[in-house]
């Protein structure tokens, strides 16, 4: 109603003006009397404001896309932040694109080289630093105030900061996680460590997992000692924490890598990494583990263990409620060990709209998003004042798996040269190894073709 009346006196307005325009110049005005032209009648006078007090046009809504890799709980933890932030911000919408995780950072680096790349994306923070040294991300130094910094667990801040800037945002901890079936063990008359005192060896944790199976294969129930996410077993975060506690902080299988990045020779060659190597083929040509993923083994009851993520935990629990289960420590050759870094949201160095992105990505890194997050899929923050406000970090699986990011956890290797060392020596090598391959060749031809692609980084 209100604009249709500023629209009439509008109106009017302009019939007047046109209407005095057509008359015949009037005589010249008595002394000390304002021109015609000059002096307004009092009616207009008072309407002459009204242009300015029109309501203002609504503020454009700008659509960001944003990555993700998908699984894992992921993908709702996400929707519901998603959710959340729009309420508070309708003029931003977020258009998700889930990928399945093992084509995302192909998927990923492709698209961040081209002109039309994803806003901002959930990155896998040990790929930041790599994606950085190529210049395909925004430094987000300007989100991140010194409380922040201080209340981020330092390895973090470390994952996605490269030549002395921050190119991800610190949203989750990470720890791997060796799931049991419960009712598998305690049938067997097997007590599970429950405290990082008490974590088997390797050799401890299959010998006793192996009576587990002898059990089950008893009574009629042939199962798998171990599952993992995908099989065989790989990355650096499953299968070279294996490979990397048969060593200990300084010594060169330790590092994996040389400091300059440039070789992994003398690194992931030495005695002790062959050592590693054997202990781990042996785990599926005995017979111990699948060469072939064996889809929801565990949750199915077809495998002893599962050697997973924390959120896997929500999973199970969603998906098979039924199933009784736990988590124990991760076993060790030498060195008590686990992988740390989680995936943190980055910014596209070509984004259309930056500070839309940077907007969403500072909620979901916020108290606030995590915790919306953590409602759907629980994980572990990568803010420390967080810890208190979690009631699983107190009590139950997230507990355990908290306690060994904080005694045991370590940044994998590799730097900005990670996603090659991951790939190469970590999956592709890994994989030949369980499948069969001759050790020695294997690791020859892992150095021969990682250091190739390490030469990149020759100054």
């Amino acid at each position: 109603m209100v604009k249709k009346r500023l629209s009439i006196i509008i109106l009017l307005l302009l019939s007047a003006l046109l209407l005095a325009a057509c008359k015949a110049e009037p005589a010249e005005p008595p002394a000390g009397e304002a021109p015609a032209e000059e002096q307004q009648p009092a009616e207009e006078q008072e309407a002459a404001p009204v242009e300015e007090e029109a309501a203002p046009a609504e503020e454009e809504v700008v659509t960001i896309d944003f990555w993700i890799p998908s699984g894992r709980g992921r993908d709702e933890g996400i929707a519901a932040v998603v959710e959340a932030f729009e309420a508070q911000n309708p003029n931003i919408k977020v258009e998700i694109t889930a990928i399945p995780f093992g084509e995302f950072l192909n998927s990923l680096t492709i698209a961040l080289a081209g002109d039309d790349p994803p806003d901002a994306s959930l990155t896998n923070g040990v790929d930041i630093q790599g994606l950085a040294f190529r210049g395909a991300l925004l430094p987000l130094d300007d989100m991140v105030s010194e409380a922040d910094r201080q209340d981020f667990m330092a390895d973090l801040v470390e994952m996605v900061t490269f030549d002395g800037k921050m190119y991800g945002i610190p949203f989750q901890q990470a720890s791997a996680a060796m799931y049991y079936n419960a009712d598998y063990f305690e049938a067997a008359g097997i007590e599970v460590p429950q405290t990082l005192d008490e974590a088997w060896t390797w050799p401890e944790f299959v010998d006793n997992v192996k009576l587990v199976m002898a059990d089950q294969e008893a009574k009629g129930n042939k199962i798998w000692g171990m599952v993992g996410l995908t099989n065989p077993i790989r990355s650096t975060f499953f299968a070279w924490t294996i490979v990397r506690s048969n060593s200990e902080p300084g010594q060169p299988l330790w590092q994996g890598i040389s400091p300059d990045w440039t070789t992994v020779k003398g690194y992931i060659d030495t005695p002790e990494a062959m050592e590693a190597y054997r202990f781990y083929q042996s785990l599926y040509l005995d017979g111990f583990a699948p060469q072939d993923d064996v889809p929801d083994a565990f949750g199915t009851g077809q495998a002893a263990t599962y050697f997973a993520i924390p959120p896997t935990g929500a999973v199970l629990k969603k998906n098979f409620p039924e199933l009784n289960w736990g988590v124990t420590p991760l076993p060790f050759l030498k060195t008590p060990i686990t992988h740390t870094g989680s995936f943190a949201p980055t910014v596209a160095a070509k984004s259309d709209n930056p500070e839309a992105a940077k907007k969403f990505i500072g909620f979901l890194t916020s108290p606030e998003g995590y915790l919306v997050y953590h409602s759907v899929t629980p994980i572990i923050p990568g803010r420390k004042s967080l810890q208190a406000q979690i009631p699983e970090l107190q009590e139950g699986y997230l507990k355990l798996l908290f306690e060994e990011v904080v005694e045991w956890g370590v940044s994998r290797p590799g730097g900005p040269a990670h996603s090659i060392f991951n790939q190469i020596v970590a999956q592709d090598m890994m994989i030949n190894i369980a499948l069969g391959a001759d050790i020695e060749q294997a690791v020859a031809q892992a150095i021969a073709e990682a250091d190739a692609q390490l030469a990149q980084f020759k100054r």
